[in-house]
């Protein structure tokens, strides 16, 4: 009877365990194949939990303006006048997301946050160098200090130094609505969706000088270079998702806020 012997030779069982070039390339091949496959998926999904995470902050401003409304008469504050601008009449800050120091520690006493009014889908706006861009002593504090935010608020007086229109009939300040406008309807803090209209960029936008190029100004929510569309708060709190095409086809003017950097909502 034969008898088959294993080979005692190190070099040839290490032969025999080794993978071919052809193999090793199949198996790369393979797993670049999955990566492509996986990959979008978990962009979408990161996504999303942007989505969902901004919603929550978005919701929680809403329920710190219910609170501010219903101890000052169902009103919404006036940027325009004190105590959010030394000033009667004009406002601090420049563009719809440069907001009174005054008005973000109102909504922190009534449970807010620093981190509830910025976007997670552009996190590293929520930095010191916003936050303390406009306060008082900084050298950007004319007429009453001010944070730059990451979300646009439709607020009498927000952007009017930028050029801004006739608010009537997009801002409203009575949360209590009218027939023509209820509360459900009228947006109160909106995700930014901004364009530089010179560079036709929704990725880089510069409105004010000062911030480190760290510190990107852009559309919150992209799909690649391209805007997804944003979060919208309403007068009575609720939040909705708007696709980019709702938002820059709703019949808003276009240049409300002046013509570079272009603001939708």
């Amino acid at each position: 009877m034969s008898q088959k012997f294993e080979s005692r030779d190190p070099e040839n069982r290490r032969k025999d365990r080794a993978f071919t070039l052809i193999e090793l390339l199949v198996v790369i091949a393979i797993i670049a194949i999955l990566a492509a496959m996986l990959l979008p998926a978990l962009a979408a999904a990161k996504q999303r939990a942007y989505r969902a995470s901004c919603e929550s902050n978005l919701h929680q401003q809403g329920i710190a303006l219910q609170i501010y409304t219903g101890d000052n008469n169902n009103k919404l504050p006036d940027l325009r006048y004190a105590p959010y601008s030394i000033n009667p009449g004009t406002v601090a800050g420049l563009w719809p997301w440069d907001i009174s120091t005054n008005f973000t520690d109102a909504m922190i006493s009534d449970g807010g946050s620093q981190n509830i009014f910025y976007c997670p889908g552009n996190s590293g706006f929520n930095c010191t160098n916003t936050w303390d861009f406009g306060i008082a002593g900084s050298g950007n504090d004319a007429n009453g200090g001010f944070r730059i935010l990451g979300y646009v608020y439709l607020l009498p007086g927000a952007g009017a130094t930028a050029g801004g229109k006739a608010e009537s009939p997009y801002w409203k300040t009575n949360v209590l609505g009218t027939p023509i406008n209820p509360p459900a309807n009228s947006e109160v803090v909106v995700d930014v969706v901004v364009q530089d209209t010179g560079t036709k960029s929704y990725a880089a936008v510069t409105s004010v000088g000062g911030l480190p190029k760290t510190v990107v100004q852009r559309t919150n929510h992209l799909r690649g270079n391209q805007p997804a569309g944003g979060n919208e708060m309403f007068e009575d709190g609720h939040v909705e998702w708007k696709q980019f095409k709702v938002m820059y086809n709703n019949g808003h003017p276009a240049d409300y806020f002046g013509n570079n950097p272009l603001f939708i909502f």
